[in-house]
């Protein structure tokens, strides 16, 4: 795995200064955290200023982009307003109402550049050329103290699609959060009076953010008759959580004001309008929020014009690496030109692959990929196929021919690929009897001999029709299966400490055995402690531990999971997520990369008081578990007590402390006990891992077995 692309800030030795400093400071605030980006995105072939938004971002020094073609500066958290230009400003602009209150009012760098934009074009402000650039410097600098504000340029070659990045702090390193690229002109909306719209290009991409409170954005563009324009929000699509504060409205008005249409939800909460205009003229597009209740996060990406949606792409498939020439296929699509070409990323799975308007699902393969036609030749296997239901009771057929026998399994993927229809598959002998069938995203094995020729017929099992019925499938060598996810997505370390990561297995095609979780490309300074589940286990808690020197590093890593079955040996990657809360449900965010840091100093140190002895676990009594705590010099806050992994049946409270030693109580909690009790001695043993966290990040100080007594009877009570 190659390493991220990392920017640092302009002033790069007084950031290297800064890094080495950082690892003295105490850790005393919360785990880096990415809300938002404004603007969201960027046209290929330019430079964005962003506002990056969230929490625990004091500090930042750096970008880590995942993706081709971005690149970066990044100016640190904390920078000082430059005056220089202050009494310019105050001069010429005391009285305005749009640009006197740069300390309440919470535009960004590239709003308040815009703002005084309009004000000298539109408003005739009294500035001269050389005022404007002042007073423009000084706003923006305004805007930057503070906050973490980022430069990130999009190379011209980059396609339309969204790209991953990290903000890394003296800390640690945050959660990703999408950063889309597009290929139409962008445009940052202003707060402006609905008599005096914002004129805007079509086609063209607007983002907005609503600040104040009221606040609605008029954006003013021609048409004429016959024209068809969708304009297409997105906000939820970026951050369901956003619908606590933030319910996007689109309003359409005539040059006399009337309202001809409106939508407060398409995509979920995100509105879109497919319009045709009625006659030539200039017309108005109003963006509300119906709560009017300003936020930080309340932040839109605007399309406008005839861009298509509800978008598939075909080919729906190809191989890893592979340059595949496609057609996005949406509503609107057929009037436009929605041909391009891209590199199959070589991730294996459903992707996000770019499309021309934007992302779209996409079967990523490691097998040759055919499409179906009238007369393709044979296909020997492993290999993967793809085509589309267009008509009713169309049927595609490919036939297989393949050089060894064996057990072969055959996976739909449709739904996944956002195509309405569901697959219906079968595999066929030459006489037209059948061995093995599916439907929907489902499987299907079947043993297959070796010169043999066979058919693959797929077909629509809903009824549901039309070029944007794709499909895929792919045929590989029946094998055993496991999936697995780690959490959380972004792992610090401390120097001479370890971190627990949570990996979740999930057992397919008959892996009943032990299943060992490990990683690689590990950063220098890394490594872990490679985990056996056995059969009853399929969580694991994977330490990565930070040797005592280690140096200040990032880097994405790859967790995996290897086991066995009926068919071999396999492995599988974990991937990575972000667990975030809705309705203080937990939710899951999957992103491309893992990442670990070595980041700062901890605070304290802690210990099983008798980590030599096994902790024996009782069905009906508590059994206490004594911590030391080591403190570094002049840490006196709350530490908080952590026993993750044990049995299924037992369970250990979480407590806090401000002392140097705590007990911890393992008690039963009610759940069944004898899978544990009765389980084969054999295997390898229950761990549990003793956490400890002074604030928002939680560190791992070791294991130890868990055992049961060794007798268990009524006299035991």
């Amino acid at each position: 795995m190659k390493p991220y692309k990392t920017f640092v800030p302009r002033a790069t030795a007084v950031v290297a200064a800064a890094t080495v400093a950082s690892a003295c400071m105490p850790a005393i605030a919360q785990i880096p955290r990415i809300n938002t980006f404004f603007p969201i995105g960027a046209k290929a072939g330019t430079t964005a200023e962003i506002e990056i938004r969230g929490s625990g971002l004091d500090g930042a020094n750096m970008l880590l982009i995942h993706g081709k073609g971005l690149t970066g500066t990044l100016t640190p958290g904390g920078a000082k307003a430059d005056d220089t230009n202050k009494p310019v400003w105050q001069a010429k602009c005391g009285s305005c109402h749009e640009l006197r209150s740069p300390a309440n009012r919470s535009l960004t760098p590239g709003q308040w550049a815009a703002t005084v934009e309009r004000m000298v074009k539109a408003r005739s402000a009294p500035l001269s050329a050389d005022e404007t650039t002042k007073v423009t410097q000084y706003l923006v600098s305004s805007a930057r103290a503070g906050r973490v504000t980022a430069q990130v340029t999009v190379a011209p070659d980059s396609v339309p699609g969204v790209y991953e990045i990290r903000v890394a702090t003296p800390r640690g390193v945050s959660s990703p959060y999408w950063f889309e690229v597009g290929a139409l002109p962008e445009v940052l909306a202003a707060p402006v009076p609905k008599d005096q719209p914002q004129p805007v290009p079509i086609p063209c991409t607007v983002h907005g953010c609503f600040m104040a409170s009221g606040e609605r954005h008029y954006l003013k563009f021609p048409a004429k008759k016959g024209d068809r324009l969708i304009f297409n929000l997105k906000a939820f699509r970026y951050n369901e959580t956003n619908q606590f504060f933030f319910s996007p409205n689109l309003r359409l008005y005539d040059a006399s004001g009337t309202q001809l249409i409106e939508n407060h939800g398409y995509f979920d909460m995100d509105p879109l309008i497919d319009w045709v205009c009625p006659a030539d003229g200039s017309y108005t597009l109003e963006v509300r929020d119906l709560l009017g209740r300003p936020n930080p996060s309340s932040v839109y990406r605007l399309t406008m014009g005839l861009v298509p949606y509800d978008n598939v792409v075909f080919p729906a498939a190809g191989q890893a690496g592979a340059v595949v020439s496609a057609q996005v296929i949406g509503k609107g699509s057929e009037s436009v030109n929605s041909k391009y070409s891209f590199t199959v990323p070589t991730d294996n799975g459903v992707v996000n692959a770019p499309g021309a308007f934007g992302p779209v699902p996409f079967l990523s393969t490691q097998y040759p990929v055919t499409v179906a036609a009238a007369g393709v030749k044979p296909s020997s296997m492993p290999a993967s196929f793809t085509g589309q239901i267009a008509k009713a009771g169309a049927q595609d057929v490919y036939p297989i021919s393949p050089a060894n026998t064996g057990i072969y399994e055959f996976e739909g993927y449709a739904s996944r690929l956002s195509s309405p229809m569901s697959i219906s598959a079968a595999i066929v002998k030459a006489d037209g009897s059948g061995i093995a069938s599916f439907g929907g995203d489902g499987k299907m094995t079947a043993r297959l001999e070796a010169g043999q020729t066979y058919q693959l017929r797929v077909s629509s099992a809903n009824g549901v029709v039309g070029p944007n019925c794709v499909y895929a499938i792919e045929g590989r060598r029946a094998g055993p299966g496991l999936d697995a996810v780690l959490r959380p997505d972004n792992i610090t370390v401390r120097p001479g400490i370890s971190t627990a990561a949570m990996v979740i297995i999930t057992r397919r095609d008959g892996v009943d055995g032990p299943v060992t979780v490990s990683a690689e490309d590990l950063p220098a300074g890394v490594t872990v402690t490679p985990v056996v589940l056995a059969p009853d286990r399929n969580t694991a808690w994977l330490q990565f531990n930070a040797a005592a020197g280690a140096a200040p590093i990032e880097k994405p890593v790859r967790v995996f999971v290897t086991g066995k079955g009926p068919f071999g040996e396999t492995k599988a990657y974990a991937v990575p997520q972000e667990e975030y809360r809705l309705n203080n449900d937990p939710r899951y965010r999957n992103w491309s990369d893992a990442t670990v840091a070595v980041r700062g100093q901890s605070d304290f140190s802690m210990a099983f008081v008798d980590a030599r002895s096994p902790i024996l676990v009782h069905p009906r009594k508590a059994t206490p578990v004594k911590i030391k705590i080591n403190r570094r010099a002049g840490f006196t806050g709350n530490v908080t007590v952590y026993l993750t992994g044990l049995p299924l049946g037992w369970v250990a409270s979480p407590e806090a402390t401000t002392g140097n030693e705590i007990t911890l109580t393992v008690r039963p909690d009610g759940n069944n006990t004898q899978s544990f009790l009765t389980r084969d001695p054999k295997w390898a043993p229950v761990l549990t891992t003793l956490e400890g966290a002074s604030d928002d990040f939680r560190f791992a100080f070791g294991t130890n077995e868990v055992k049961r007594v060794a007798v268990i009877s009524d006299k035991d009570d």
